[in-house]
């Protein structure tokens, strides 16, 4: 009953290899065999083939690949089930906001995304329409590691709109969940989920947040661990970033861009530097800053043909430069460089 109760479900506890039963328990191997090789039930049967399908894995609380830092919170899961791309030692940053996203917190959350993906940083995030799903597609397009933390079992694709990003995911990155595979998700499992998103990340950063969206409960748990917490500005006259707004009135980092993050981060990512010492910028604020002029103004349209890059993503990629300063906007739609 004790190994029941500390791996919370009978999947869970299949799923155990004996070496972890015994660091879970502290009982010899005699005394847990007949419970990790019960006789054989339509329903052990039945979990075992859903692990085998799943081509999941488990890992419990202690195991070398279970995450140091969720280790640390007051509630971590006892058994983690993971799929894909072994969990590294990365540092790592969980990018939250809305379901129903503006098109600007969406542009942000790429932007952020792209930034510490190219820094070597894990985004972390809950695979959930909107904000996640922006924040996994642009980390994964930087060819970096990012965390999909599960409401459901990891074999469950959930919402289904995710499914080509789940293949895209599994080989490069991680779906991570508490619950057995075959679990289907239900509401209260979304708030449980995001102290999992919390625990998993030194800084949660708020992208876009209702007054009362659950992104909001993933920052209240990583103050609560001692993590630190940030949020991106928004208008004051929208709802949509009211939740983030009322953050940084609370004391949350003010969040511009990737290098804001990395600042608060711990070692050498802090003076990560880029191209002739100029401030973490995205790959494509890089290519932009190259194609402009330091004399003369370049207007948008020779931007366009320099780089390549769609109008909306030269829009994005100028407005981190100029967050940066490093670029400045010159009467006539032209752009001048500046350092």
């Amino acid at each position: 009953m004790r190994l029941l109760r500390e791996t919370g479900s009978l999947g869970n506890l299949l799923a155990l290899s004996m070496d972890s039963a015994v660091r879970l328990t502290g009982e010899t191997e005699e005394l847990l065999a007949p419970l990790l090789e019960p006789p054989e039930t339509d329903a052990t049967r039945k979990a075992r083939e859903l692990l085998r399908a799943a081509d999941a894995r488990a890992v419990v609380l202690g195991d070398e690949e279970y995450p140091a830092l969720l280790a640390e919170i007051p509630d971590p899961p006892p058994v983690l089930f993971l799929r894909g791309r072994a969990l590294g030692d990365e540092p790592a940053v969980a990018l939250v906001g809305s379901r129903a996203a503006t098109a600007v917190g969406l542009e942000t959350a790429r932007f952020l995304s792209r930034g510490l993906a190219e820094a070597g940083v894990n985004v972390v995030s809950g695979f959930a329409r909107g904000i996640d799903t922006a924040a996994h597609e642009a980390a994964l397009d930087a060819g970096g590691p990012t965390v999909a933390v599960f409401a459901c079992g990891v074999d469950v694709c959930y919402p289904r709109s995710n499914a080509a990003l789940l293949r895209r995911l599994l080989p490069h990155g991680t779906a991570v969940s508490e619950h057995v595979p075959g679990t289907e998700p239900q509401p209260f499992h979304f708030p449980v989920r995001n102290r999992i998103i919390a625990g998993l990340s030194s800084l949660v950063v708020v992208v876009e947040a209702a007054e009362k969206s659950g992104s909001l409960i993933t920052a209240r748990l990583a103050n609560e661990y001692g993590r630190d917490v940030g949020a991106v500005p928004g208008p004051v006259l929208t709802p949509a970033f009211a939740g983030a707004n009322a953050l940084l009135k609370d004391g949350a980092i003010l969040v511009r861009s990737a290098a804001d993050i990395l600042a608060e981060l711990p070692g050498a990512l802090q003076g990560t530097p880029t191209q002739a010492s100029l401030p973490l910028l995205s790959a494509e604020a890089s290519s932009v800053h190259d194609a402009l002029d330091a004399v003369r103004g370049t207007d948008a349209d020779a931007l366009l043909a320099a780089t390549r890059l769609s109008p909306s993503r030269l829009a994005s990629a100028l407005a981190e430069l100029e967050l940066e300063g490093l670029v400045t906007a010159l009467p006539g739609g032209t752009f001048l460089r500046r350092g």
